[in-house]
């Protein structure tokens, strides 16, 4: 008699353990999918829950579009798929080669050896060993959406047992969501089918278009001061030293720039000693007349020889004193940097910088000469600052230019200056931001179809 074999008690236990936890994993599972919601909601528990049951590299959840291409909808590990990468391109091609080429309804494993020659070096590159392909299927035998996992290994049998009501329960779900999707988009289309829905519709566009709105317009703009003394080179020179710095307080009287004194020095001097050498024959010849007649009137000469030499001293002595440009009022030194001036030439007049009081600003604003709007001494503007987008500042216009001026940038544009509310706080000269500049009221078509219109009259020529 032989003797019969005897399993082991433990190891019987816990294969029982092992399919107990396994299958209610796959009924938490199954639950966890009927109460998707929504396609987007249902496609990431597809690629990224279905790991509790079976372990795959990636698993991607595909779909055609009503004309037939394919969209990866979503990745497992990938919060949003950017459909113009690399990646995502390959793998369309990819997908869209395997679901031409594969009829069947049933989850079927497959390798780079199952897809077209010419894409087998995408799956090298993109995708491991070995995948499963999972269809959704609809009812008649439609497949439009499935399941596409990779991994090294491919998949067992026990595997396969667990994958197949799941995949049927993802199918099902799916196929509702999408069908409650399409109703809705039917019941909208059924509704516009209706000649009166039609017209219904048609006087509401009309309605909506014919409402009056502002007319208005964003344009770069800066705080500029307003009524700001301009400090300019007063000769012809090269600036030798910046006493302030840009935003720097200053005190009327202040020393604010040197420019190079070297040349006007010499001026100085050579004058100084010209009327020392006049005075000296003045002088002589003054002693002399008391005894010559002729030396006389020759001193009347050198007299005004002397004040002419006086003059020129004088001349000399203002032009150096000019060289050291002080504050005519108190403000605040307005211009870019300092290495800016340093060394350069400047022509008498340049503006150099400007003396503004910090209570008192205005609003500058660029306004492009494609985006002008009818505007008016008055308009209201708003403008936010780009230190605080979120608090604009409420202005009025006060000056518009009637041609347009080259911008800093190298543009044309049309200046607008715009005064501050008296209820605003006066921010700091020299911010930046845009301002939204409102025109005339105008219908909402009016404002939608202006610029198009604007350009085909340019381009037409009428």
């Amino acid at each position: 008699m032989t003797a019969q074999p005897i399993e082991h008690p433990i190891a019987f236990s816990l294969e029982a353990s092992a399919r107990d936890s396994t299958l209610s994993a796959l009924i938490a599972l199954e639950r966890t999918t009927l109460k998707a919601t929504s396609v987007e909601q249902l496609a990431f528990i597809a690629v990224n829950e279905t790991h509790r049951l079976v372990d795959y590299y990636q698993c991607l959840l595909w779909r055609l579009n009503p004309a037939g291409k394919v969209k990866i909808q979503s990745i497992s590990g990938v919060s949003e798929i950017d459909q113009h990468s690399q990646a995502a391109l390959s793998l369309k091609r990819l997908v869209q080669a395997i679901q031409k080429n594969r009829k069947d309804s049933g989850l079927s494993p497959i390798t780079r050896d199952d897809v077209p020659s010419k894409m087998r070096q995408v799956w090298d590159e993109w995708l491991p060993a070995h995948g499963l392909w999972c269809p959704f299927v609809r009812p008649g035998s439609e497949i439009d959406a499935g399941l596409l996992l990779t991994r090294d290994a491919p998949c067992t049998d026990a595997e396969l047992e667990l994958l197949v009501p799941l995949v049927e329960i993802y199918a099902h779900v799916w196929n509702s969501l999408e069908a409650k999707t399409k109703k809705s988009y039917s019941g909208l289309v059924n509704v516009l089918r209706r000649r009166s829905s039609r017209i219904a519709l048609l006087v509401l566009l009309l309605g909506i278009m014919a409402l009056p709105i502002k007319e208005s317009a964003l344009a770069p703009a800066d705080i500029v001061p307003d009524q700001a003394l301009v400090v300019s080179a007063p000769v012809k020179g090269a600036i030798k030293e910046f006493h302030v710095r840009p935003n720097e307080s200053v005190e009327s009287g202040q020393l604010l720039f040197s420019l190079d004194d070297t040349e006007f020095k010499s001026r100085y001097e050579i004058a100084a000693k010209s009327l020392e050498v006049a005075q000296a024959d003045y002088l002589r010849s003054a002693q002399k007349s008391f005894s010559d007649a002729q030396s006389k009137s020759e001193a009347k000469l050198l007299k005004v020889r002397v004040e002419q030499k006086q003059l020129e001293k004088q001349h000399a002595q203002l032009l150096l004193e000019r060289t050291r440009v002080r504050a005519e009022q108190k403000g605040i030194a307005v211009f870019a940097d300092v290495n800016d001036w340093i060394g350069q030439p400047v022509e008498v007049g340049e503006r150099i910088l400007m003396l503004a009081d910090p209570k008192r600003a205005e609003i500058q604003i660029w306004l492009a000469v494609e985006d002008s709007v009818n505007l008016q001494p008055g308009a209201e503007v708003q403008m936010f600052l780009n230190t605080d987008p979120t608090s604009p500042l409420s202005a009025k216009i006060r000056q518009t230019s009637y041609q347009p001026v080259r911008t800093p940038e190298g543009t044309l544009a049309f200046r607008l200056k715009a005064e501050l509310d008296a209820s605003e706080e006066t921010p700091r000269i020299g911010l930046k931001g845009t301002a939204k500049v409102y025109g005339g009221t105008v219908t909402i078509l009016y404002y939608i179809v202006r610029r198009p219109l604007a350009a085909l009259r340019q381009m037409l020529g009428v």
